[in-house]
């Protein structure tokens, strides 16, 4: 039997630091019922209202994310009317708004924009508890349904208001994907007891180490010198590392700055391929090498 993205990723141990998608904000509309492969527009989203929020994600650092509930507790949205909307900002200062619309063309009036500022837009209703979204896109990729549902499914039970069913987030091949909101920490590589182990920590503010890909509001190469900090000083808390600016030091080599609980450090990262091309996708024969993040340097100054 063919071996699925997922398990080819497994069996060379590929690293996940740095692989997070880049997201300043992110916008989750529910939308239950099925997904085509490009959500947004093969899901019976209005299509004025996909057209006019996929515009409003082309210049800005936001990322439009169908959501739906998992099975044991999903509706007919579309019949039903009622939905929700989560507005997360996933910077230093991460906030969370959730929305409830009758009318999904209300949107119409929505800026996406507004998930990348600091300060929440009050549109919403402010809420501390973290959002869980499982990727479960199997029309993108089947690893996705695959890995993704029986989490979905587990969360559902253990934490019945927090957890979603969320449209390809990027990197199936690390399925089972799970995105924590608002921080926008992303984690792969997931099996049913990881995805608990991540859920619980998240919610006493900590990051699941292990598993992590990176935070979506950091560029990649500080992703994975986040990670390497943290994993060295063993610091989990989610507040206590600050980015502070990255410099491009050519060759793929990236210099980062960042502050562990008002230390300065340093971390020096390059991207080197992996030396195995393979298909990064189940339905893509075409062989990639993404190439995987390396420490070279960190000090503290």
């Amino acid at each position: 039997m063919t071996a699925t993205c997922a398990d080819t990723t497994r069996r060379l141990h590929e690293p996940l630091a740095g692989t997070a998608p880049t997201a300043l904000g992110w916008l989750c509309v529910e939308q239950g019922g099925a997904w085509g492969r490009t959500a947004e527009r093969e899901s019976g989203l209005d299509a004025e209202v996909a057209a006019h929020l996929l515009a409003g994600t082309e210049d800005a650092p936001v990322r439009l994310q169908l959501i739906r509930r998992p099975a044991a507790r999903a509706t007919d949205t579309a019949a039903a009317g009622t939905r929700t909307v989560l507005l997360a900002h996933a910077g230093e200062r991460p906030w969370l708004e959730v929305l409830e619309v009758d009318d999904v063309r209300d949107l119409l009036d929505l800026d996406p924009a507004v998930c990348t500022s600091s300060t929440p837009p009050g549109i919403g209703r402010h809420d501390a508890d973290p959002r869980y979204l499982v990727c479960t896109h199997a029309k993108r990729d089947r690893c996705c349904a695959t890995w993704g549902r029986p989490i979905a499914d587990t969360l559902a039970a253990l934490r019945p208001d927090q957890t979603w069913e969320v449209s390809h987030v990027g990197g199936h091949r690390f399925a089972a994907n799970l995105v924590v909101l608002p921080h926008g920490s992303v984690h792969g590589g997931l099996d049913v007891a990881g995805a608990v182990r991540v859920v619980d920590l998240a919610a006493a503010g900590r990051l699941d180490l292990a598993s992590a890909r990176g935070r979506s509001g950091l560029p990649r190469p500080a992703q994975a010198a986040e990670l390497f900090l943290r994993t060295d000083l063993g610091v989990d808390h989610l507040d206590a590392v600050r980015f502070v600016e990255v410099e491009d030091l050519g060759h793929d080599r990236t210099r980062v700055h960042l502050v562990v609980r008002d230390e300065a450090h340093v971390v020096e990262v390059v991207l080197e391929p992996t030396g195995v091309p393979r298909p990064t996708s189940c339905d893509s024969d075409d062989l990639d090498d993404p190439g995987a993040y390396r420490l070279l340097t960190f000090t503290a100054t």
